[in-house]
């Protein structure tokens, strides 16, 4: 039996999300990432679901499996991305953590520009064709939302490893520590989506087929595109493997004399570094 590259990648995807559950759960991770281990499982069944059901359901039950499917992920991976940034900005390991206020500015700041650039990314449907099929309406409006969304994700995903990269270790989290890593792994697979969809999308809006051969050429194209996605994926799935299979020794914990040096420096730096990012001291035990 000739196996072809997007079965090969295919088997190693879900290989690997599989050994990753087993890391996770064999190196006992799910209670300090609760929502990123629902990501990696749901990710794990979308791929699965897919493949078993391609070709067994009617085209449009496939659709909305599908569609219904990268939506929850969409919701999901904001929860992952919210779970991170507590793990570093609210467990007061460095001897701070972020005030109210800097979290609401940092949301809104980061919400304003992912929003931003999920709407000048286009393209958008008409109304007009939306309406034109009544009773695809439904699936179209879902179909809008996981596609975009996934725009969405990726664009905050992105920020938010950034702002850990650059924050992260003044609240104790060096780039050793798995919530560093994580970001880093998630925030690598954004890129390579945003890179692949910009790129689907310049093709789309530019070329204009006139021949069966130059279909064949785009299609070829695009498989290839998203068997490199399908790589990437690969290289961060075996990168979380190691990192969690690894004890999290970058965490700089302090005692409250080294907290009470080092606080008016980092509190004087931090609102000039995330816009509202006020910080504050956390309670300490009598």
């Amino acid at each position: 039996m000739h196996l072809t590259i997007e079965q090969i990648l295919w088997a190693l995807v879900v290989a690997s999300h599989l050994v990753l559950l087993i890391v996770i759960i064999g190196r006992d991770r799910i209670a300090r990432f609760p929502w990123f281990t629902t990501a990696i499982g749901f990710s794990t069944a979308h791929l699965i679901a897919d493949h078993l059901l391609q070709g067994k359901l009617t085209t449009l039950a496939f659709y909305w499996q599908s569609y219904v499917s990268l939506t929850l992920e969409d919701a999901v991976g904001l929860l992952v991305l919210v779970e991170l940034l507590r793990q570093v900005f609210s467990s007061g390991t460095g001897g701070l953590i972020l005030k109210p206020k800097g979290w609401i500015g940092g949301a809104f700041l980061t919400l304003a520009v992912a929003v931003g650039a999920v709407w000048l990314w286009g393209p958008w449907p008409s109304m007009a064709a939306m309406k034109a099929e009544p009773a695809q309406l439904p699936l179209l409006l879902v179909a809008l939302t996981a596609t975009k969304g996934q725009i969405f994700i990726s664009l905050m995903t992105v920020q938010v490893a950034l702002l850990l990269l650059v924050a992260g270790r003044r609240f104790g989290f060096g780039w050793r520590t798995h919530p560093q890593q994580i970001a880093l792994g998630l925030s690598t697979n954004a890129l390579g989506f945003l890179a692949v969809q910009g790129i689907a999308d310049s093709i789309k809006r530019t070329v204009h087929l006139n021949s069966r051969e130059q279909y064949e050429r785009i299609v070829h194209l695009f498989t290839n595109l998203d068997n490199a996605r399908s790589a990437l994926w690969i290289v961060v799935l075996l990168w979380w493997i190691y990192w969690l299979w690894r004890d999290d020794s970058g965490s700089q914990l302090v005692d409250s004399a080294g907290l009470a040096e080092a606080e008016p420096a980092i509190a004087d730096s931090m609102p000039t570094m995330v816009g509202t990012g006020e910080i504050d001291q956390p309670d300490q035990a009598e």
